[in-house]
């Protein structure tokens, strides 16, 4: 996933991810792509917007929207804010999976022809990865241009406000109605882009609606036509009500923008046109947008405290066990030398041994193990980048990839010494300090007791589980 300046998310359609595309496309719909083109970037941040050129005869062009987890993410995060900003105007449930996000897209386009609604007509979703991406796969307006772009004549203006009475009459809010999603094609407003659309909204929501149809149409004309078309569709007290809640945020940040852009002040020219009516508060409180509220910027101000504190190197960070495996206490350790190849760990303890802490730093990360008979901090276990191995001498190693040493330090009357293992990028020493009168054989325990993952493992399970990339050896970061 690749992110652009100031925008969300995403997607590269190249390499891999291009031809996994298109095969699902000729898999699952029957259709065979030739060519994968991101379209409309700018206008976009839920989704990867794409033209797919389809072979046939004649050829035809289809559009899509490429989904995958991370935009689910941004979705949860679209709608918890939502909830804090209008409270009980705006409550809804976010979408659990991309599946769920995409098969709603889908229903909704499909609901939208069913009631009148000038949309795209889908032609299915696509499974790219099985729970992380998703494609909806929909007719391509050819021809058609964004409704700023166009010639607005009588015709145009009713053709946006009867869309706005059949989603009422229908039930129904689009709840994101903006110059990016209304396009013109033979003198006849398309709606696009209904991932939003609402069933049972609330009279707020569809009172916004309307505000925001008709201040777009007026930007391209004026007001007062605009109005006086509206009142063949819409009462004088719904067309009051309409722009006594329409304000500010409530319109799609594009839209605010072409209105600044435009100079005059179209919400006040409506209200003016229409009957008196009082202002329709934005925020409402409900005792869950207060709980939301509550929550969420308390974790905010944790953060901002927390990452005060956190400018710099980490130092002493203590963890779990470092487990061989995926654990978060691997990954953690990984990131403290990015540039290991391998990370030592936790294999399998032999009776009385046990663990005893774990410090991660960046640069170094070490963890302590304890016997019943070697006594506490018997043995340490250090990740660094590299070593000082002066005065060790080199013994067969029985890690696979790693050089070993030893270095005994002293047999009486306790037994110390250190242990090396060098491999590409990392180090990993061993240090023995038993209590006194402690075998010298317990050393052999550490051969059981400390194993070695492979980097390679932890980068391919958080790329598989989280889709996230573990910087280092092996998976280099975009800068």
């Amino acid at each position: 996933m690749r992110y652009r300046k100031g925008k969300t998310a995403h997607l590269d359609v190249t390499g891999k991810r291009g031809a996994a595309i298109v095969n699902a496309i000729r898999d699952q719909l029957g259709l065979t792509v030739v060519g994968i083109k991101p379209v409309g970037l700018e206008s976009s941040g839920g989704s990867t917007p794409l033209s797919l050129r389809v072979a046939g005869d004649p050829e035809t062009v289809l559009f899509a929207k490429l989904y995958a987890i991370g935009h689910v993410r941004a979705d949860r995060w679209y709608k918890l804010w939502r909830t804090i900003l209008y409270g009980s105007l705006e409550d809804e449930a976010p979408f659990q999976t991309v599946r769920r996000l995409v098969e709603y897209e889908d229903y909704t386009l499909r609901l939208l022809q069913d009631v009148g609604i000038p949309t795209a007509a889908p032609y299915g979703i696509v499974e790219i990865t099985p729970e992380r991406e998703y494609m909806l796969v929909t007719e391509f307006f050819k021809g058609a241009v964004e409704v700023t772009e166009a010639e607005i004549d009588d015709g145009l203006i009713d053709s946006g406000l009867k869309i706005v009475r059949r989603l009422w009459d229908a039930g129904l809010a689009h709840r994101d109605i903006k110059p990016a999603n209304l396009l013109v094609r033979d003198g006849e407003v398309l709606m696009i882009d209904v991932a939003f659309v609402q069933v049972r909204p609330s009279p707020w929501r569809q009172a916004v609606d309307l505000a925001n149809m008709m201040l777009i149409l007026a930007v391209r004309t004026d007001a007062e036509r605009v109005y006086a078309h509206a009142l063949r569709y819409f009462t004088p007290e719904e067309l009051a009500e309409a722009f006594a809640a329409t304000r500010g945020v409530a319109s799609p940040s594009q839209l605010r923008m072409v209105m600044k852009k435009d100079g005059r002040d179209l919400l006040e020219h409506f209200k003016r046109l229409a009957p008196d009516h009082p202002r329709i508060k934005l925020q409402r409180w409900s005792m869950k947008r207060l709980g939301v509220a509550v929550l969420t910027f308390g974790a905010i101000l944790f953060a901002v405290v927390q990452g005060s504190q956190s400018f710099g190197p980490a130092q002493d960070v203590n963890v779990a066990a470092p487990l061989c495996g995926t654990s978060t206490t691997m990954i953690l350790m990984a990131q403290s030398v990015p540039s290991a190849a391998a990370l030592p760990c936790i294999a399998s303890l032999p009776s009385g041994w046990g663990f005893e802490r774990a410090d991660i730093n960046s640069g170094s990360a070490t963890f302590w193990l304890k016997s019943d008979r070697a006594g506490p901090g018997a043995l340490s276990v250090t990740l660094s980048p590299r070593c000082d191995v002066t005065g060790a001498q080199e013994i067969p190693s029985d890690e696979p990839g790693t050089t070993r040493f030893e270095k005994p330090s002293s047999l009486q009357p306790r037994f110390t010494g250190s242990r090396f293992y060098r491999f590409s990028g990392g180090c990993a020493t061993y240090r023995f300090s038993f209590a006194p009168a402690a075998s010298s054989s317990l050393v052999f325990d550490a051969n059981v007791a400390v194993g070695f993952v492979p980097r390679a493992t932890l980068i391919e399970h958080l790329r598989r589980s989280e889709g996230l990339t573990l910087c280092g050896r092996g998976a280099p970061c975009l800068p």
